[in-house]
């Protein structure tokens, strides 16, 4: 059986025999293959993503861009393990099952002449190819990096599954690789491997986002001034200047020393989805920090799925390492009421649990926000009563009129150095009016707009296609053309 022994605090892997980390003293938690397929399954997601819309992507237009993946990990995992010459039980049943593969060993140990450090791989080629091609489009996701981290943590695990015990080929061929690789896609940080296995994944976090450290810090005016500029949201805007008030009161009279009641901070955000919940969110955690109420005024996002394990105890340290990562800041739960399901062998009742008390002992240095449809989060927080005690306070998040869906539109265009013609512009009122009237009670929104965007674009893209000569006006110009997207349907 494939399993491993990591350090909770510094994510060392140590030997299964250890109860504590010997790097660092940590608790330590086993994990099975499950542990790597649930990471790389959140990869692959991004993976089809982009192989959905190939056809739209000159780069891999006629590639499968899934399989040249699949190839490239496969010789990955098969230069790392003949780095001792032997492929092991273990080796190959990782590659088999993360791969959804059925190789041999014979399949692997063919590969002993394979290089890995002369050129980029054709799968990290595509991606930088992928990345220049939608950075015109404001998408910020970059794949190169993702599939950097993928090499990174996968290999990493690969080459402790035997235990840690691991020859100095097999390290040096790791960490060749992976050197090698950061400083060509210029990856500001990586964790390169010792005999000990100190430090060989860093930081995992697959199911949360976190603010980087490098972003740029503003002034708490100019963090108010971003919220309240925010397209709609009247009452929502209304709601929490109105409780950023009251946390700067209740700050100025802790200093003085003035007795006051207790009273919790914590959120609950209602409404459908697309509708800047989690914006607003990542702007309370700055605004806080800046008025002292938050030590590092980040924002942490997660689900149901990172917080619930598959099995006895883990959820428990799922849980309190997503809280740890976000102490000093918000963690924010989207869907929350999915943690409170009726099944008998459900561990949400664990998480919530493991949250609530955490809530208790952080209150002076941890906020949280739950989050989800209206009716879903009634029903969730009167299920439980420390719910309802600890999340007293409701912000609803109502849904984009016309007028504001229009304005959303516009500015996406506007970001991304586009302009609309005066029939695209009346063609794009009407449609949102007509959205808007016929919505239904889960609208996406905000979403919805982007969705609308990202199928014009490629419909501007097709019909430029065809033309020889493209001027810079055309390029930079959306026409009611390009808004009549569903005519190929209708005409086929």
């Amino acid at each position: 059986m494939i399993e491993w022994t990591i350090c909770t605090v510094c994510k060392s892997v140590v030997d299964n025999t250890n109860e504590t980390c010997p790097n660092c003293g940590g608790e330590v938690v086993k994990h099975d293959i499950s542990f790597v397929k649930d990471y790389f399954n959140s990869m692959m997601f991004l993976i089809k993503t982009v192989n959905s819309l190939k056809d739209f992507c000159p780069p891999i237009k006629d590639i499968d861009y899934e399989s040249v993946l699949y190839d490239d990990l496969f010789n990955w995992f098969g230069y790392l393990g003949l780095g001792d010459n032997v492929i092991t039980d273990n080796e190959l049943e990782f590659i088999n099952e993360l791969l959804e593969a059925s190789y041999t060993k014979a399949d692997i140990m063919a590969l002993s002449d394979i290089e890995m450090g002369s050129k980029l791989l054709p799968s990290f080629e595509y991606a930088g190819k992928i990345d220049e091609f939608t950075d015109g489009f404001g998408i910020a996701e970059s794949l190169s990096a993702n599939l950097f981290e993928c090499f990174r943590m996968c290999g990493g695990l690969f080459v402790f599954v035997d235990g840690t015990e691991v020859d100095d080929t097999t390290l040096k061929r790791f960490n060749d690789f992976i050197s090698n690789l950061k400083s060509r896609l210029n990856i500001d940080s990586t964790n390169l491997m010792t005999k000990t296995a100190s430090q060989v994944l860093g930081k995992i976090e697959t199911q949360t986002q976190e603010i980087p450290e490098t972003e740029e810090k503003h002034s708490l005016d100019e963090y108010l001034e971003e919220l309240n500029k925010l397209i709609g949201l009247k009452k929502v805007k209304k709601d929490v200047n109105s409780l950023i008030n009251l946390v700067q009161i209740r700050k100025l009279r802790d200093e003085r020393g003035i007795k006051q009641p207790p009273m919790s901070l914590h959120l609950v955000f209602s409404g459908n989805p697309g509708t800047g919940k989690t914006t607003v969110a990542r702007l309370l955690a700055k605004i806080y920090h800046e008025i002292g109420l938050l030590s590092k005024g980040h924002l942490i996002e997660t689900d149901r799925s990172g917080l619930v394990g598959g099995y006895v105890g883990q959820t428990a340290i799922k849980t309190q390492e997503v809280i740890k990562s976000a102490m000093g800041g918000i963690l924010f739960i989207d869907e929350a009421y999915s943690l409170n399901q009726a099944s008998e062998n459900d561990y949400g009742k664990e998480a919530i649990d493991t949250l609530l008390k955490a809530m208790e002992d952080n209150r002076d240095d941890l906020i949280v926000i739950v989050a989800g449809y209206p009716q879903l989060m009634d029903s969730f927080l009167h299920s439980n009563p420390g719910l309802e005690s600890r999340f007293n306070k409701y912000i609803y998040f109502e849904d984009y009129n016309e007028t504001e869906l229009y304005e959303i539109f516009m500015l996406m265009a506007t970001e991304a150095n586009l302009t609309l013609d005066e029939p695209a512009k009346q063609y794009l009122r009407e449609y949102f009016e007509a959205m808007y009237e016929h919505r239904s009670s889960n609208f996406a929104n905000g979403r919805a707009v982007r969705n609308l965007f990202e199928e014009v674009i490629t419909r501007q893209a097709n019909r430029l296609a065809l033309e020889e000569e493209i001027s810079d006006k055309e390029l930079n110009t959306l026409t009611y053309e390009d808004f009549l997207i569903g005519d190929d349907e209708d005409e086929q």
